[in-house]
């Protein structure tokens, strides 16, 4: 299993110890991070989902109170999402609990190891980034 994987595994778990499923979990995160007034499409690429799936996990969010939508002024067709006072609370709770998650995972492990682990990934990165541009 990869590491990227597992990460999502164990991330999932902790969502649905608070009763979110992941597409809930993520949605609610990526608006938290962004600061609100995001468009619907921007937030589906964003947590790789298509349009018409994160629709159907919008109308949850918004029914629960978690999140707004209103319409574009600049774009009668788009949607901008805002997170309620709640949805911000309930996105807090969750990042807080990925964190202490990441914490442990990480404990022990030096700042310098992490760094050289980081530098390391983000060349490899790159380097897959330019071989695709490539074919």
């Amino acid at each position: 299993m990869t590491l990227a994987r597992s990460w999502r595994q164990l991330a999932d778990r902790v969502l649905a110890s608070l009763e979110i499923s992941n597409s809930t979990g993520y949605a609610l995160l990526h608006l938290e991070r962004r600061g609100g007034g995001m468009r619907q499409s921007d937030l589906a690429r964003e947590i790789g989902i298509t349009e018409a799936s994160l629709v159907r996990t919008l109308q949850h969010l918004e029914r629960a109170g978690l999140v707004s939508r209103e319409g574009d002024p600049e774009d009668g067709r788009a949607k901008i999402l805002d997170l309620t006072g709640e949805g911000a609370g309930l996105a807090r709770k969750i990042d807080a609990r990925l964190i202490e998650l990441r914490a442990e995972l990480l404990d022990g492990i030096s700042e310098e190891d992490l760094a050289t682990t980081v530098e390391v990934l983000d060349l490899i990165a790159a380097r897959i980034n330019e071989r695709r541009a490539r074919t």
